[in-house]
């Protein structure tokens, strides 16, 4: 009898008048994933207006911008830059020759400052919301856990167990609801995001040429 005892407090904790799991209310989780998929558009949101502005330099703007460089015009090669695009590559690309026409000696020290600047800036919330893609499943697992065991708890055919089953199976909807697009949006946005990387590398490396007198 005195290895039920361990059993019986067990069962103490999850009995049907004074459970543990009863205390919780059933709307807990689905009101905390609700919070989450509140964060979640709030950052996709934003994340999808920043992008939208970061087009990138057109081939053809490129083009006169490089030929303004060779002429050594370089205001007028900023100015280009500046009005067509505001582009990662073309905030640092304007850092250079910006640098050009001051006579820096750290052209491109400056310029890897700035793009290192930019990089930054696009990564913004996006470990969030690659946070929430993981989390928020999770989070409908434990609404499904808290719902059988509330369902078990109550007892077969109570109106405590009903709640329970609704309970696990709301919070695993919700759960997947939240999760799914807060994926699709980080993968998307984290394409977008090395996709600016390499524009910036490319004309970055090529716009030096114009930038850094050889040795």
């Amino acid at each position: 009898m005195f290895c039920l005892k361990p059993y019986k407090l067990g069962m103490f904790f999850l009995a049907k008048s004074d459970s543990l799991i009863s205390s919780i209310p059933p709307e807990t989780i689905p009101v905390v994933i609700v919070m989450v998929s509140i964060v979640m558009l709030t950052i996709v949101i934003e994340r999808m207006v920043y992008y939208w502005k970061l087009k990138p330099i057109e081939p053809d703007d490129y083009a006169k911008s490089k030929e303004l460089l060779r002429e050594q015009k370089w205001d007028e090669a900023k100015d280009l830059l500046q009005k067509k695009s505001q582009s990662p590559a073309s905030m640092v690309l304007q850092v250079g020759i910006e640098g050009k026409r001051r006579k820096s000696l750290y052209i491109e020290e400056d310029m890897q400052t700035e793009g290192y600047r930019q990089i930054r800036m696009m990564e913004k919330f996006l470990a969030a919301l690659g946070t929430i893609a993981t989390v928020s499943p999770l989070l409908g697992v434990l609404g499904t856990v808290i719902g059988i065991i509330r369902s078990f708890a109550e007892g077969a055919g109570t109106k405590g167990a009903e709640v329970g089953i609704s309970e696990a199976l709301i919070t695993t909807a919700m759960g997947l609801a939240v999760a799914i697009p807060a994926y699709v949006f980080y993968n998307y946005l984290v394409r977008v995001k090395e996709d600016r990387i390499t524009e910036i590398e490319n004309l970055s490396n090529q716009f030096l040429n114009y930038l850094v007198d050889k040795k």
